[in-house]
């Protein structure tokens, strides 16, 4: 069982399964969406079989891992974190992958601006 440090450490994994609180605690707001999606997701296909172990952020887009492979889930997971790149984790507004002082983040004009846009 994993000690409970902060929805935000990097490391954060919960092998009981993260409850939608706790992995709408551990990455931005803007992201709000994507992670319900995902939930939703769960809930309309009742999937009982695969939990959720981590969410976060990582290299700028969203990341869900899973304990199981469900291919079915995997796919919708893929889809949120590919999208994840075009959504300011920040604001919900559109975003683009930013290199805030070597620190990789999707933000909008609004929020990272000032930062340049990393061309893939």
């Amino acid at each position: 069982m994993a000690k409970i440090v902060s929805p935000r450490y990097p490391t954060f994994v919960v092998y009981e399964g993260y409850d939608r609180n706790l992995a709408l605690e551990s990455v931005g707001a803007g992201w709000t969406s994507l992670v319900n999606e995902i939930f939703d997701f769960i809930e309309q296909q009742k999937i009982t079989n695969t939990r959720i172990i981590q969410v976060k952020e990582k290299w700028g887009g969203l990341r869900i891992y899973t304990d199981n492979i469900n291919d079915f889930l995997d796919t919708k997971i893929r889809d949120v974190e590919k999208r994840s790149f075009t959504i300011c984790e920040v604001s919900g507004a559109p975003g683009k992958l930013r290199n805030c002082n070597g620190w990789y983040r999707t933000l909008s004009e609004a929020e990272g601006g000032q930062y340049p846009v990393v061309q893939a």
